[in-house]
């Protein structure tokens, strides 16, 4: 039995979509998947899908001929008809007689056509990619023509200057023979496929396992388990963004904690060039982010920095014009900041930002360094600390030890550690403004500069548009229309200390959003909410294993129990020390845990 032809449909305009999908769904011998864009973005898209094993692509226009141009599997145009345009000139007779047509030759050519016929006298425009539209549809307005039959190019155009449009679209006869013409030239290429098989087993003769792509990244061969392969396909699409493949190449990469070497090297075949990648499996074991060394490509950072709603409200002016003075300077960076102020948001934009160092983001959890760990990080096959062109961030940096302090510091002099990357050292000062006693080593011991990042206390005049901003963030990503805040709800969060800063504000608001029942934040909800977070507060931060859940089905009572208990933990069951450190009495506190 044939398999369904699997399509991919890229419409340059949303109507086209809708109907694709409407005249799709009476084939049964088709799996269609359709998508909007225009041109570049048509063409974008049919590159990040078209490794999905799509047999044909159906598209329209200069969208279409972008496309066939950067793929290598068939695309078909989606033609508009005769009747199709003739469809569109009666609806316009319809609506007035001072009309135009306007659009590329596909369309005005026929257009020119029909009026022949048919006697009609309307206005018809040709353009093409050099023309000015906007101008001449501003002529045409001022000539008194109220409504023009166009292109989806044009009708974006008209659009803009508040003129009428009826957008000349395929019809659905148009559209159901691109998909008859599809079926029957995909019968034809899975003939072809299956010759292939022989060239496949030739290749599985090779002793490493190997990736074969085209110049454009779409997929010849692959010798990889599944899940290998697409992981190693998607850092290596990633790494073509930054890194032009006109030259061998050697990369690392981790898969479930295995770590790959990837020789890129570039194939040149009747002036059509390939990619062909050995992967091999290294001998050397990887470090993960449970051992305390995490990287990511720019692109990665990039993804996770633009899909943060959050970062905006906490990179300042000031820190941002600072952050494009580091593009010129390569000095070591220190962030330091209250918990909950952003550091690591700002640490991902100076490395996004910056034109060099940018190949990886390293992060090591400073806590964690050990023997293994340095065995890693200075392995002369693939350790961090002997590369050059990332950026290495060292997290909680305040709490390394006096013996890794030490040792950091003779590794960084010795190696030219931070001349070959930049490094950037993360640090959290208290409340009460006490730093670690590295911070300071470090400032006197090396040219670093100090982003010190402001707390919302020190933003007491933002606070009012923080809360506004952050809301909205919270709406989005809960899925919520909560619309503003009671006058005395917004004072009380305005006045309130934020110890947690950014962070805290962010799960404040998430709580408050899921609990309101009105659509303006109540000051009741907003007191409830705080007093927990008072009694939080109580709690040192630094104590490990302290996790409260912010659950909206919880009372106040169960919420206060389970803090009860962590304190009780923390002071091994001691009642009379944890009724001191929670301000309550123990009769309190017996009463609590016996209720």
């Amino acid at each position: 039995m044939q398999k369904p032809t699997k399509i991919l449909g890229i419409a340059p305009y949303e109507e086209l979509r809708y109907s694709m999908e409407n005249v799709g769904s009476t084939f049964s011998n088709i799996l269609l998947h359709t998508y909007t864009g225009d041109l570049h973005e048509g063409k974008n898209l049919a590159l990040e899908l078209i490794h999905h094993d799509y047999d044909i692509v159906i598209s329209r226009g200069g969208t279409a001929e972008l496309i066939r141009k950067n793929v290598s599997i068939p695309v078909i145009d989606v033609s508009i008809s005769i009747y199709d345009i003739l469809g569109a000139i009666k609806l316009a007779f319809n609506y007035t007689s001072r009309f135009a047509i306007v659009g590329y030759s596909s369309i005005t050519e026929t257009a020119h056509l029909i009026c022949d016929i048919l006697d009609y006298s309307v206005e018809i425009y040709t353009i093409d990619d050099s023309s000015d539209t906007l101008s001449l549809l501003k002529s045409l307005e001022k000539k008194g023509v109220n409504l023009v039959l166009c292109d989806a190019i044009t009708n974006k155009l008209a659009l803009e200057i508040s003129l009428n449009t009826i957008l000349i679209t395929s019809g659905s006869e148009s559209i159901k023979r691109t998909y008859e013409q599809a079926i029957e030239l995909n019968m034809h290429l899975q003939t072809l496929k299956r010759q292939n098989v022989l060239l496949t087993e030739a290749i599985d003769q090779f002793k490493n396992d190997c990736i074969i792509l085209t110049s454009q990244f779409e997929l010849i061969y692959s010798s990889l388990e599944p899940g290998i392969h697409d992981s190693i396909y998607h850092y290596l699409l990633n790494k073509k963004e930054s890194t032009p493949f006109r030259d061998s190449h050697t990369f690392y990469h981790s898969v479930n904690n295995t770590l790959f070497n990837l020789k890129v090297n570039v194939s040149n075949q009747a002036n059509e060039f390939f990619y062909i990648v050995t992967v091999q499996k290294s001998v050397t074991p990887i470090m993960s982010a449970k051992f305390g060394v995490t990287y990511e490509d720019k692109s990665e950072v990039e993804q996770k920095l633009n899909h943060n709603l959050y970062k905006n409200p906490i990179i300042t002016d000031d820190l941002d014009d600072k952050m494009k003075q580091m593009n010129t300077n390569h000095s070591p960076i220190i962030i330091l900041g209250e918990r909950g102020t952003g550091k690591e948001i700002v640490s991902q934009r100076i490395f996004t930002s910056q034109s060099t160092n940018n190949h990886s983001l390293v992060s090591i959890n400073s806590t964690l360094l050990n023997e293994t760990m340095w065995k890693h990080l200075l392995n002369t096959r693939n350790g961090p600390f002997l590369e050059a062109g990332n950026t290495i961030q060292f997290n909680q940096f305040d709490k390394i030890s006096s013996e890794n302090f030490e040792k950091l510091l003779t590794i960084i002099e010795s190696t030219n550690l931070n001349v070959n990357n930049r490094l950037i050292f993360i640090c959290e000062k208290t409340p009460e403004g006490i730093t670690s006693e590295f911070y300071k080593e470090l400032m006197n011991r090396m040219n670093t500069i100090s982003f010190l990042l402001p707390t919302l206390r020190e933003r007491r005049n933002e606070i009012s548009a923080i809360l506004t901003l952050f809301l909205n963030k919270v709406n989005i990503e809960n899925n919520t229309d909560i619309i503003g805040y009671e006058p005395n709800a917004l004072a009380t969060l305005s006045h309130y200390h934020w110890p947690g800063n950014f962070k805290q504000l962010k799960q404040v608001l998430t709580e408050l959003v899921s609990l309101s029942k009105s659509l303006y934040i109540t000051s009741n909800t907003v007191n409830s909410i705080l007093g927990k977070q008072k009694i939080v507060e109580n709690i040192p931060y630094v104590e490990a294993g302290v996790n409260i859940s912010f659950n909206s089905g919880k009372t106040l009572h169960d919420f206060n129990l389970e803090l009860i208990k962590l304190v009780l933990d923390q002071h091994k069951g001691n009642q009379t020390l944890a009724a001191e450190q929670l301000g309550i009495s123990r009769t309190t506190l017996w009463r609590y845990l016996n209720k």
